[in-house]
């Protein structure tokens, strides 16, 4: 899966431009503050219909401007647009509007690493469960559906838990319909953490020289087994005078969360700056093998700022264990951080304006 060619239209401080990509690896350089972002944004933006920087949309249109736009042309000869206006936020996928955002995803799959994902490790649990979702999403849209059932019908019951004069069996109905869609949510998501977690240790270990045992823990509110119909039912019953009290939902699979570890400690308690960012690539990379191994197709790796907080020998580790087959976009404010025998695109970025460098 690649990117041909980007086009950009008063998209944040780019004023017009077209790319192409002959090379597998492209390089934005330029000092911060220059646009190198927003251009990885745009590729994540083309990728998941929505902005990894601001949640809302038309904080990308150029100052003075009437809407912003970012297109695509895929290897696969698909065409992607979306446009971003005062009115609202428009797909297509060649020239075809698209009403759903679900039916967007999975045209452009986009791996991005961001110096803000370090947070990860000290974020609320909402925040690791939006991340690890987003995710799985990109590989299974029935797994987006049935977490969209599970909100709505969570949203029904925590509404009904506040109403003055509570219906029983209606909420009998709720407590039955959060069940059965949790169970598939659980096991979906143990599945996608126990696939990554040998992949992300083998990563870290090439990556810090080291033997450290590296855990992804998944924490749901039960164990994935033969019981997890009854044990799940179990829970709920012992909670629902909690429920009532509280006038909330305490057990279920938005309570979930998600645990790095380091030799049986949990990162957050432990790691330096140093390994948890080591730790972050090793993730990123594992979920470009987890996807490439699902789906046949390597996704887009972006790096954004990730070379200038690792020292040389890792550059180089980082550079050889990203496979020749994925398209890789990488910003830096130095060229020096990016060492490597494989051909380049050069892109210099100055106030938003785009120069390719000619060899």
């Amino acid at each position: 899966m690649q990117i041909k060619q980007l086009e950009l239209k008063q998209f944040r401080n780019v004023d017009d431009v077209s790319l192409d990509f002959p090379e597998n690896i492209t390089v934005f350089v330029g000092n911060n503050g220059q646009g190198k972002t927003n251009i990885i944004e745009s590729i994540v933006f083309l990728g998941s219909g929505r902005s990894f920087r601001v949640n809302d949309d038309k904080i990308l249109i150029q100052n003075g401007k009437e809407f912003a736009k970012a297109e695509a042309v895929m290897d696969s000869g698909h065409l992607l647009k979306i446009v971003v206006s005062e009115q609202g936020k428009y797909l297509q996928v060649n020239h075809s509007p698209l009403k759903k955002l679900s039916d967007f995803i999975g045209y452009c799959n986009v791996i991005l690493f961001n110096p803000d994902d370090l947070n990860f490790f000290t974020d609320a649990p909402k925040i690791r469960r939006r991340s690890v979702d987003f995710e799985l999403g990109k590989l299974s849209k029935d797994y987006i559906g049935i977490l969209s059932r599970y909100t709505q019908v969570l949203t029904q019951r925590n509404a009904l838990l506040k109403s003055r004069n509570i219906d029983f069996g209606l909420l009998e109905i709720l407590d039955s319909q959060l069940i059965e869609y949790q169970i598939p949510i659980i096991k979906q998501r143990n599945a996608f953490i126990a696939r990554l977690e040998p992949v992300v240790e083998r990563f870290y270990q090439a990556m810090s020289q080291t033997s450290t045992r590296v855990n992804f823990e998944y924490r749901s509110p039960v164990s994935v087994d033969s019981s997890i119909l009854a044990n799940l039912t179990k829970r709920m019953q012992e909670m629902h005078q909690r429920d009532l009290d509280l006038r909330a939902t305490q057990v279920g699979i938005h309570r979930d969360d998600y645990v790095f570890k380091m030799d049986g400690v949990p990162v957050i308690n432990t790691a330096s700056q140093g390994q948890k960012r080591m730790l972050m690539i090793a993730f990123k990379l594992a979920l470009v093998s987890l996807v490439y191994e699902l789906q046949g197709a390597y996704p887009i790796l972006c790096l954004d700022d990730l070379f200038s907080e690792l020292d040389e020998s890792r550059r180089k580790m980082v550079l050889k264990m990203i496979p020749d087959a994925v398209q890789v976009f990488i910003t830096t404010t130095d060229m020096q951080f990016i060492q490597t025998e494989r051909n380049l695109n050069v892109f210099h970025v100055n106030k938003g304006i785009i120069h390719k460098e000619v060899i």
